[in-house]
């Protein structure tokens, strides 16, 4: 079976139920309450790490704000969880581990998926014609109802890079089925007018009925 390098981390998202600005608080810090607290591994507030985090309890936690956003609006906090799985909780950051590993099935074929997916055709000057072109509408200027416009595009991204991959592997008889792609389905797909950004939920199957959720941000 073929292993490839691990570019891809599947983090566990932790639900959280209220988020609350404690007033007089120096440095500023939020509190945070939520399901399961024992697993934390890092609170991102807008997107940047929290310098400093206590967990009080399974269900409360401190988090404090970082430097360059006290004085800013906090329209964001993620907790993300130690447990490293693929499930609908999971969003998907791509970094090398601490220690550098090797993955097989099911998210080999997802790291291979996500790839080909944000690979715009004709930079990779061993396969130009490769690639789904799903970064295609980063980086432009969209009005508040072109939304949809945003999400049709990749959908249509998913349905490109599904064919490429399945055209690529129909070529290969020993790859075996765990890593060989079935289908692709984007389960949700929503344009954040705060963020600016797209956030989806693409569920990829393999021919061995191994599915994994991809939760990414655009």
């Amino acid at each position: 079976m073929p292993i490839d390098f691990q570019c891809i981390q599947p983090v566990v998202v932790i639900p959280l139920n209220s988020v609350t600005n404690l007033a007089g608080m120096v440095p500023r810090t939020l509190q945070l309450i939520g399901q399961d607290f024992s697993s934390v591994a890092q609170v991102l507030v807008n997107d940047i790490p929290s310098p400093s985090t206590v967990v009080v309890s399974k269900t409360k936690m401190l988090a404090q704000v970082p430097d360059n956003l006290v004085n800013f609006t906090i329209t964001s906090v993620t907790v993300t969880s130690n447990n490293l799985t693929i499930s609908a909780r999971s969003i998907i950051k791509f970094q090398i581990g601490t220690v550098a590993s090797k993955v097989s099935g099911i998210l080999r074929l997802l790291q291979i998926f996500l790839k080909i997916l944000f690979t715009t055709p004709g930079r990779d000057i061993f396969a130009p014609r490769i690639g789904g072109n799903g970064l295609k509408d980063v980086g432009l200027t969209f009005g508040k109802d072109e939304g949809g416009n945003i999400i049709s595009d990749f959908i249509v991204a998913v349905t490109t890079t599904t064919r490429q991959i399945i055209s690529i592997q129909s070529r290969d008889p020993t790859l075996a089925s765990s890593e060989r792609l079935l289908s692709a389905t984007v389960l949700s797909a929503t344009y954040s007018l705060v963020e600016e950004a797209l956030i989806v939920s693409v569920q990829v199957t393999s021919q061995a009925g191994q599915s994994a959720i991809s939760n990414v941000m655009v």
